[in-house]
């Protein structure tokens, strides 16, 4: 271990995150809100704190192992929402273990709260938990490989350790430019988001902040009914479009920006990705015509379009009470949530691209069946994909299945209902932040004991690092080969 590196590194992360802090602190002081202390505070802690860790701990020529990556990754994300999480307390909002609960939440885009009445709580405190998700859809991410190079560490390591592709693609030749690429097409997914938002009838506030939660897929509003609450079809039809762009893989849009279009166009997981959204839809409206609004087919495509596209992605926005719906939508959204939108997205679940895989790997199983001889490597599109990386997927989902079973195991240890279990370690695994029942309210993540809290957020940060990068940390062997 090289505790140097590792000090460094989670030291400037938090200085980033102190400073972060003091925009809605700033937004505090003109809204005449008596909350600026609580973010000036934490925030000169944090800045302090981390630049002296970073300064004392920087090592000259540091070595770097593969082990320290993941320490540093996982360690970071803990720092960012232990810091995050201190608002929440000093405004009394919250108790230390539901602010660091929402605070992971928060910047591991899941979504989930304990806020029962967001228009009840202060607007520089849900300008953070905005932030919060936006900084933790892909920001830190660009933030990790910014402070790569500073303490030593290889921006591409980190960056495979926080965006984990099964068929990666870089889009540069320097990580770095790679980087700069992804922050203007954040910045500019943003940025229309939030003109975008305000044109069609949002106050500019309201704007801002749906606008970072969307490009992030994370969900959090303003509203205690989400989206619903402005009954307003541009507006759905524009947070729609927001979460159906920021759910591609952004490679594309490099490529769609050097007019390599075939590479956009002929893409597999895009192709996919389109698909099942389109398809889901349709099959949506069916079932809700059919089963729920019987009069009002246009209604029945309004809901289901969004929420299609809303839990496709892991976004999570609602626009209606789909709890009431049938048992054929509730089975659909459940679907929907575990595929989750592509790689190299800020959306949670299993990724288009493995769903893509594994079904080419059943449909390679079941050929063999009847050609038991037969020598069919996988392919996707016109790569022929290594034996490595169909492992690597099969490993992947047993993993997450696993992953599924040992915490609702776990949460139901709790004293909690079994569906109920499932159901929020479902909802964290897949950075939704809701599902059927009570899972997803902010009644029932208040109900939980503290210990379940903190377990979920466990969950949570194992499904925004997609598992192997915080697993790898427990087995014994990463510790041995230091």
């Amino acid at each position: 271990m090289h505790p140097r590196v590792i000090a460094s590194a989670i030291g400037a992360v938090v200085v980033v995150a102190g400073l972060l802090m003091l925009v809605p602190g700033v937004f505090a002081l003109f809204a005449g809100e008596d909350t600026f202390a609580a973010f000036a505070v934490p925030a000169a802690g944090a800045i302090a704190a981390g630049a002296a860790v970073f300064y004392f701990s920087r090592a000259q020529d540091p070595y770097v192992s593969a082990q320290d990556v993941f320490l540093i990754v996982t360690l970071g994300w803990i720092g960012v929402a232990s810091v995050g999480s201190l608002p929440y307390v000093l405004t009394g909002l919250m108790t230390p273990v539901e602010a660091f609960f929402e605070a992971m939440a928060g910047f591991t885009t899941t979504g989930a709260t304990t806020v029962a009445r967001p228009e009840e709580v202060a607007s520089s405190l849900l300008l953070w938990r905005s932030m919060s998700q936006w900084t933790g859809g892909i920001g830190i991410v660009l933030l990790f490989v910014a402070v790569g190079p500073l303490v030593g560490i290889g921006a591409a390591q980190l960056l495979s350790a926080e965006v984990a592709n099964p068929v990666p693609e870089r889009l540069t030749p320097r990580i770095r430019d790679t980087a700069k690429t992804l922050a203007i097409i954040y910045l500019s997914l943003t940025t229309g988001g939030i003109v975008t938002l305000f044109l069609v009838g949002m106050s500019f506030f309201d704007a801002v902040n749906h606008a970072l939660t969307t490009v992030a897929t994370g969900g959090y509003s303003t509203r205690a009914d989400s989206i619903g609450a402005f009954d307003s079809w541009p507006i759905e039809l524009a947070i729609t479009a927001g979460m159906l762009l920021s759910g591609l893989n952004f490679s594309l849009y490099f490529f769609a920006s050097q007019k390599q279009l075939n590479r956009v166009f002929k893409n597999p997981e895009i192709r996919a990705y389109l698909g099942i959204a389109a398809v889901g839809t349709a099959v949506m409206t069916l079932s809700l015509y059919a089963f729920d609004y019987h009069d009002s087919p246009v209604t029945a495509f309004r809901e289901a379009l969004f929420q299609t596209v809303s839990l496709l992605t892991g976004t999570a926005f609602s626009s209606a009470d789909w709890n009431a719906w049938g048992p054929l939508s509730h089975g659909l959204l459940i679907l929907f949530m575990a595929i989750g939108g592509c790689a190299g997205s800020t959306s949670g679940g299993l990724k288009i691209i493995r769903v893509v895989l594994l079904a080419s790997i059943v449909r390679q199983q079941i050929f063999h069946m009847l050609h038991p001889q037969a020598v069919t490597p996988l392919k996707l599109q016109d790569r022929t994909l290594s034996e490595r990386l169909r492992l690597s997927v099969l490993g992947f989902f047993i993993i997450y299945v696993l992953t599924l079973v040992a915490g609702t195991l776990i949460i139901a240890a709790h004293q909690v209902p079994l569906a109920d279990a499932f159901g929020s370690v479902f909802a964290c695994v897949n950075i939704t932040g809701t599902f059927l029942g009570p899972v997803g309210t902010a009644e029932f993540y208040a109900g939980l004991p503290a210990s379940a809290k903190l377990t979920l957020t466990v969950f949570m940060l194992l499904g925004r690092l997609e598992l192997l990068t915080v697993l790898v940390i427990l087995v014994p062997a990463f510790w041995r080969e230091y």
